[in-house]
């Protein structure tokens, strides 16, 4: 079928070609913008959906990261205590120390004065022996 056949004018189908092709976009843009609405209004319940559930995780690593902090704070104050009880037995040991030097310098002290009589009571009793043996010696008999 042409248009002759029809009997209508020729700017009358350009004109209802027109108007066809505006209607046609007008309802293929309707269209475009009702699917865009659908799919921000699902895109909304999803979120709405999505968002406790993230919220419960987040809180669940929160908690953990809490919890890790805690055990943390504990192994610290332990480690702390461990060494303040570590400092207290070095405290000790090195007075200890410090206490036996003394000891050890006095005892050195004493010995080098023991000695030191010994070998004078050698010598005087190394003396007294000779005269002991010459008193005998001239003793007339």
């Amino acid at each position: 079928m042409d248009d002759e056949s029809l009997c209508v004018p020729e700017g009358l189908t350009k004109k209802y070609f027109k108007a066809a092709a505006v209607l046609i976009s007008i309802i293929i843009g309707g269209l475009y913008f009702y699917a865009i609405r659908e799919q921000i209004q699902s895109d909304k319940n999803h979120t709405s959906d999505q968002c406790p559930s993230e919220l419960k995780t987040v809180q669940h690593q929160l908690d953990d990261v809490k919890e890790y902090k805690n055990r943390m704070e504990r192994l610290l104050t332990e480690t702390q205590k461990s060494q303040d009880t570590d400092r207290q037995r070095l405290k000790i040991v090195m007075q200890s120390c410090f206490a036996m030097s003394q000891q050890s310098f006095m005892c050195q002290n004493q010995f080098n004065r023991a000695q030191i009589k010994c070998n004078k009571i050698r010598a005087d009793y190394g003396r007294v022996s000779k005269e002991l043996q010459q008193l005998k010696d001239k003793k007339p008999s």
